[in-house]
């Protein structure tokens, strides 16, 4: 009868829409991504001058140093998205370490990418004296970094999101001098994702 295919096809149509909705969410579901430090690119003269700031109780003379990092990032999403220059923050204790700032990039969805990251850092006597204090005996420092990416999500139409990021970092600041690839030793993320 007709009442008995009208149930027929709207039972067929709210299944096909329910498992459309359901792939849709599966697919587009934000999934955090992963990083690992890759590379770090230091001078010689920055390793020495980081840890006579850090280790010399008698410093008293404000510094500036740079470094580049390379960080590879495990993009879990299936969609593809570019990210501008973004800014972000190391802290120790409510002390700026560091300011950084990562290249724009382009994302790929389920890829993994190299993120390339420049940051600086002045140290003045009193964050000296603060390091100095944090990083003996144990020689590691556990700093606190934040900050907001612009993203441009190009596989939905071009959404614009801001990802924000915080992080506590763990580094080995012995590594510095034997192995600067090896300084972070762990790090505690959380995300989140403003449009």
């Amino acid at each position: 009868s007709c009442t008995r295919r009208r149930i027929l096809c709207c039972g067929s149509c709210l299944t096909c829409s329910l498992g459309l909705v359901a792939v849709l969410l599966l697919l587009l579901w934000p999934r955090y991504p992963t990083w690992d430090v890759k590379e770090m690119i230091i001078s010689p003269e920055t390793v020495d001058g980081l840890l006579s700031s850090f280790t010399n109780p008698n410093f008293n003379s404000s510094k500036t140093f740079t470094m580049d990092t390379h960080v590879q990032i495990k993009n879990s999403n299936y969609v593809s998205a570019f990210m501008s220059e973004a800014h972000f923050t190391a802290e120790y204790d409510s002390h700026v370490v560091a300011e950084v700032t990562v290249e724009p990039m382009s994302v790929p969805g389920r890829s993994d990418v190299i993120a390339v990251a420049h940051a600086r850092t002045t140290i003045t006597p009193e964050l000296s004296k603060i390091l100095f204090a944090a990083v003996i005996p144990s020689f590691h420092l556990r700093v606190k970094v934040t900050g907001m990416a612009p993203v441009k999500v190009t596989s939905l139409l071009g959404l614009k999101v801001q990802a924000k990021l915080n992080c506590w970092v763990d580094v080995d600041v012995l590594a510095l001098a034997q192995n600067p690839n090896e300084m972070v030793v762990g790090h505690e993320c959380t995300y989140a994702i403003g449009i």
